[in-house]
């Protein structure tokens, strides 16, 4: 069996172009999720979140200069 036809047996699932059919699902996938939980779990993830990120380049100016240096070594520029 090739790949394309592997890929239409399950067509009920995944993305599969619908951009429309995939935006509902997340959008009801949300809403399920807020009334399971309810506000407190959405502001919790989001304070530990808050906490576990490092900042953005215009705060840490030395994260930046890092990525840049990596990003040039993995393209050959260094």
């Amino acid at each position: 069996m090739d790949i394309k036809n592997s890929k239409n047996l399950n067509s009920k699932k995944g993305w599969h172009g619908d951009r429309e059919g995939h935006a509902k699902a997340g959008q009801a996938g949300g809403r399920k999720t807020a009334q399971t939980h309810g506000q407190a779990f959405y502001s919790q993830i989001g304070h530990r979140g808050g906490k576990m990120s490092s900042g953005n380049f215009k705060n840490n100016p030395e994260r930046a200069r890092e990525a840049g240096r990596k990003g040039g070594v993995a393209r050959g520029k260094r």
